[in-house]
Parts: C-alpha cells; sequence; structure tokens
C-alpha cells in the first residue's frame, strides 16, 4: 500500500481534478472524503476509494484522518479562518496542504507553527493560484531585474469553466468590502470588485476587464520581495457578471445587503442560464516593474488556458507539494504560506498534459 492522501472535497470542482492526479502518483493511496459519499461515487476506481467525514465533527475528522500521510484541503470557503482541519492534521502530526486564497486565513497560519514543529509536520496554507502561482511567475522575472518595485497580477476566468459555491463564496466575500493595499510605499484602502483595469492576454483570451480583490500576495509581495506597490485583480469573460459583482458589491458597501456570500447558491443558479455563452479561455497575467543598469523597465509573463482544464492552474501546486513529499520527504516542518516551497518546473510537470502555456513578454 502507498501513502494514504485524503483529500477532503474530492468530489469537487477543485478536489475532483487534485484527487484523480494524486490518484496518478506511484506509491500514493488517494482516499476522497466528505459528507455526502454519493458525490464521489464518479471518481472511485482501484486507485481511489472514499471516507464519509464532517469537517465540523471532531470525532469523525479524527477517524478520517486516522494512517494519513497528507491531507489536501479542497473544501473551502477559508474566508472564515476556521483551522480545524489545519490544527488536527498539526496535532496528529500530518502534513497538511489548502488551496485558500483568503488573506486573512493564509496569513494566520503562523498560529499553527509551534505545533507542526513539535509534530514534525509540515502545514502549509495558500497552495493555489495565489500566492503559489503568482509568486512563482514573479520569481520567474526576478533575474531580469536589479531591483523590483511594482508587482500587478490578475485572473481572468472563462465563462464556461467550472465555478464551485466555494469560488463563488469566496469573491462575495470581498466584492464591496474594504482591501488594504499598498500603493508608493505607502498602504490604502480600496473597496473589492472596483477600479477596474482593461488588460490584453495573448489570443485566445484578449481584452478582458480585472477589478480589486483582497489576496494573500498584497501581505506577502511587500514583505518577501520590498515593493512600493501590489495590486491583484479578477474578472469574469463575461461583463454582464463583472457589472452584476461591481453592483453588488455598491449594495454591500451601503449595507442594503448584509450577508453577500450567502447569494452563492442563487447566483450559481442564475448564472447556468448563460452557461454555453462564452467560452473555457482564460488566463493570468503577472506585471513586474523596476530598474535595470539604471533604467526604469517592465516585463509580463502570462498562463493561458484554451480549453476547460483551466482549473489544474490553482490544482497544480498542492498535487505537486504531495509529489514531493511522497518521492523525496519532507525537507522542512511548521506551518507556513504557500510560498517558497517549490520551483516552476515543478508546477510545469504537472500542467504538462494540459493546453496551458506560457507566454513571456
Amino acid at each position: 500500500m502507498g501513502k494514504r492522501i485524503l483529500v477532503l472535497g474530492g468530489y469537487g470542482v477543485f478536489g475532483s481534478r487534485i484527487s484523480q492526479a494524486i490518484a496518478r502518483i506511484p506509491s500514493a493511496e488517494c482516499v476522497i472524503g466528505g459528507p455526502r459519499p454519493q458525490k464521489a461515487r464518479p471518481y472511485l476506481n482501484e486507485h481511489i476509494t472514499a471516507v464519509t467525514v464532517n469537517v465540523r465533527d471532531a470525532a469523525s475528522l479524527r477517524r478520517a484522518l486516522d494512517g494519513a500521510f497528507a491531507v489536501v484541503n479542497a473544501a473551502g470557503p477559508f474566508q472564515a479562518r476556521d483551522y480545524a482541519v489545519a490544527e488536527a492534521c498539526a496535532g496528529a502530526g500530518i502534513h497538511y496542504v489548502d488551496l485558500s486564497d483568503a488573506r486573512a486565513y493564509v496569513e494566520g497560519i503562523g498560529r499553527l507553527n509551534r505545533r507542526a514543529q513539535q509534530r514534525n509536520c509540515l502545514i502549509v496554507s495558500g497552495a493555489g493560484t495565489t500566492p503559489t502561482i503568482s509568486s512563482l511567475l514573479v520569481e520567474m522575472l526576478l533575474p531580469e531585474f536589479d531591483r523590483i518595485s511594482e508587482i500587478h497580477s490578475c485572473i481572468s476566468i472563462g465563462n464556461r469553466s467550472p465555478r464551485g459555491k466555494a469560488t463563488v463564496r469566496s469573491i462575495l466575500g470581498y466584492a464591496g468590502s474594504a482591501i488594504r493595499l499598498k500603493e508608493r510605499g505607502r498602504w490604502r484602502y480600496a473597496y473589492g470588485w472596483s477600479e477596474p483595469e482593461v488588460v490584453r492576454f495573448p489570443e485566445p483570451v484578449g481584452r478582458r476587464r480585472v477589478y480589486l480583490c483582497d489576496v494573500p500576495d498584497l501581505d506577502i509581495f511587500p514583505a518577501r520581495y520590498g515593493v512600493q506597490t501590489v495590486t491583484f485583480r479578477a474578472g469574469m469573460e463575461m461583463n454582464l457578471f463583472n457589472f452584476g459583482l461591481v453592483l453588488l458589491g455598491r449594495m454591500r458597501r451601503h449595507r442594503w445587503i448584509k450577508n453577500l456570500p450567502g447569494w452563492a447558491p442563487g447566483l450559481i443558479a442564475a448564472g447556468s442560464i448563460f452557461r454555453n455563452a462564452g467560452g473555457y479561455e482564460g488566463g493570468m497575467r503577472v506585471l513586474v516593474r523596476g530598474r535595470r543598469d539604471g533604467q526604469d523597465i517592465e516585463h509580463t509573463v502570462f498562463l493561458i488556458a484554451r480549453d476547460e482544464n483551466g482549473t489544474a492552474i490553482p490544482c497544480s501546486p498542492s498535487v505537486a507539494l504531495v509529489r514531493r513529499w511522497i518521492e523525496n520527504g519532507v525537507p522542512v516542518t511548521g506551518a507556513v504560506p504557500g510560498v517558497g516551497l517549490l520551483k516552476w518546473d515543478d508546477i510545469r510537470n504537472e500542467l504538462s498534459n494540459y493546453d496551458i502555456t506560457l507566454v513571456r513578454v
């Protein structure tokens, strides 16, 4: 038997892709965990099994963790800063990785550092598009500069790309909420899903509108890279949804809506009306500005997904980490955000079977 990897939420949009990728790793035994085991049936085979687990029930969670080498938490959402799963893993000496892009959650994972070190395990938060993928793309560009001063990242999602309830709740969680970001060396506040920018992605993505988001990069990048300005934006392919989120954000700011994330199921249902509009194509851009030989310069790198496999991008860091842990061991212990643990080659290997390309400008 291989090392037991428990994938919580393993039948969701991200979790199903992660569990299938882990099942292909030699010496890995993949187990899907969730409260509704019937949803796991389409994914079960000789390499993937399932277990019923309620992460809000400590006894249920302990039973599911029994014998696990590592846990991938793809269940989300993480906005509530509920570290129950990570804490249980740290206490049991089980390695842990999640896909959280919630700023406060990723920043707060350090509270488990001492416990993880005592139990000789590694707890990683934020192993997704942000901050893991975004930081790797920044570091790809660093050799072009003597010093960098600005980092501007963004993502745009194709309308037909799958979006689970946790993803929609995450977006609604910061739409209209105050965001603290660094600009020209000073911290200022803006609102989520405001201050739009038009970005021209390489074809076939093309011109897209993106809006300010609250992500871990806004705290991590100023400290890690010494930059004076950091922004992160996101947007949908269809401006109908972009403008709708702008409107909902304004309604939240005026206190006309109290629980915007609670609207997620209804908005997903409403969005299904337009499910066949647009395409799957989406992309990510990281633009870095700085100086080289006394001159101001900028360099940009894009990740472009041309088919329905764009969700492989945020899934790749957790799979790459599990692969490394199984094949090479876990070199460090503690509780950290998902930066500095992987190389771009690790991600490229996980994406090699998909129509996802890297474009440098």
